[in-house]
């Protein structure tokens, strides 16, 4: 009877003591959340200062269509209007945006940014695409200062500058 107390007693130690070889080793929650704002980052570990991520989104306004945002690949329709949401977190509270079409060049801003990538706020700008081109390049520069903006996209210095660009495709709709 002593015997079987002792095996007993030993195999219950060497079942609570043993750590588990078996199961899962990697967490079993997702390492990124399924539904999450855009320029979030997911990381198990996060910095202990926001990461600063400037977004500019462009939008086409087309003449008897709905607002459409740009991405790569799409397309606007020459005589439409390009609009503009943008935002950043600290140090970066400024932008200003170039769009140059059809051989035409506009330079807007500096606009203050008060909302955060993901978070993004409309700027105070439309800019029509002139008929005749086939290329729009938005360039949006970020800082904190709002005249390193402008020089910026004026081909001055870029130091703690952020420089974003896309082309928008100008096309015909079928």
């Amino acid at each position: 009877l002593a015997v079987l107390g002792a095996t007993l007693a030993a195999l219950f130690l060497v079942v609570v003591v043993t750590p588990t070889s078996v199961g899962p080793t990697a967490p079993t929650a997702p390492a990124e959340p399924e539904w999450s704002v855009r320029g979030a980052v997911h990381d198990p570990a996060p910095p202990t200062t926001p990461l600063a991520q400037p977004v500019l989104r462009v939008f086409c306004a087309a003449p008897g269509q709905s607002l459409r945002e740009m991405r790569t690949g799409k397309e606007c329709t020459p005589g439409a209007t390009l609009a503009f949401a943008a935002g950043a977190r600290p140090p970066y509270t400024h932008v200003a945006v170039r769009v140059r079409a059809g051989g035409h060049e506009e330079v807007n801003g500096p606009f203050p940014l008060s909302g955060k990538a993901g978070e993004e706020r409309p700027l105070e700008l439309t800019v029509a695409l002139p008929e005749g081109s086939d290329m729009a390049e938005v360039t949006a520069t970020f800082s904190e200062h709002p005249d390193a903006t402008l020089t910026a996209l004026r081909g001055g210095t870029t130091e703690g500058v952020v420089v974003l660009r896309q082309e928008v495709r100008v096309k015909d709709s079928p």
